[in-house]
């Protein structure tokens, strides 16, 4: 019987060793990780403070931007767009803060700095600051067009099928009506991968046999797209035109299933 006893004191005694070594090892990995999460959160605050930059390069510097005017919100502009948005910011003068002031396209960036624009006036502001930038009566026109064409011909936008109210797809002579139940269709079949000059498409649209031309009319704008072979497309909103690298999806759905050109 003791050296039963003195088995279980020994098992016992092993056992509380390894419980109290699981134990401290636990509590080590979640104190660390905690810390970590600390000093994390510690540094990106200190790098939000020390952004000493003003709105303007702040906002110069960002990756995603995010714009809305009155009819439509929430568009990605395209990185190609964005490079045209930041040329314009140099042209641009600080002021104090005006008058009156009533915007009419309104943006953001992923990190959540937000801009707006009555195209005299561009006023740029966190939670805690704000400032305002002239625009020069000789920039303002081509201001316009670079936000218009950054929500109008951005491919992401226009194949948001839900608002559109008719869609006509042309080949030569012949025009065809789409069915509204195949809008989701033919939005599918739209994915871009990249802004392009104008160059390459052009000449694509030349040695292609077929080129199409889609038409959409939606709740408060009107686009036209037009195949450049199979490729490329040229989206043309507010006299305004982008050149995209596509994914030949769209192409072959026209030809395909739309107009049967195969057959």
């Amino acid at each position: 019987m003791a050296k039963r006893r003195k088995i279980k004191k020994s098992a016992i005694l092993v056992a509380a060793i390894i419980l109290f070594f699981v134990v401290y090892f636990i509590s080590f990995t979640v104190s660390s990780k905690v810390s970590d999460k600390s000093s994390e959160s510690t540094v990106n605050l200190k790098t939000q403070q020390e952004d000493n930059r003003s709105l303007l390069k702040q906002l110069s510097s960002k990756e995603k931007i995010y714009l809305s005017d009155d009819v439509v919100s929430d568009v990605r502009i395209e990185e190609e767009i964005l490079d045209e948005l930041r040329y314009s910011f140099e042209d641009v003068s600080k002021i104090r803060t005006p008058e009156t002031y009533n915007p009419t396209y309104n943006g953001y960036s992923d990190d959540g700095l937000k801009f707006s624009t009555d195209l005299n006036v561009i006023r740029i502001y966190t939670v805690n600051s704000e400032e305002y930038y002239k625009i020069p009566v000789s920039s303002k026109e081509e201001f316009k067009n670079i936000l218009n064409k950054a929500i109008y011909t951005s491919f992401d936008f226009v194949k948001q099928y839900k608002s559109w109210k008719e869609v006509k797809i042309t080949y030569k002579d012949t025009t065809k009506n789409l069915s509204k139940w195949k809008y989701d269709d033919l939005a599918n079949t739209m994915a871009a991968k990249r802004v392009v000059g104008k160059v390459q498409p052009e000449r694509s649209k030349e040695r292609s046999k077929y080129n199409f031309i889609i038409d959409i009319k939606a709740e408060n704008y009107e686009v036209k797209i037009e195949t450049m072979g199979e490729d490329y497309v040229k989206i043309t909103s507010k006299e305004l035109s982008s050149y995209y690298e596509v994914h030949t999806a769209l192409y072959n759905y026209i030809k395909d299933d739309v107009l049967k050109l195969n057959n």
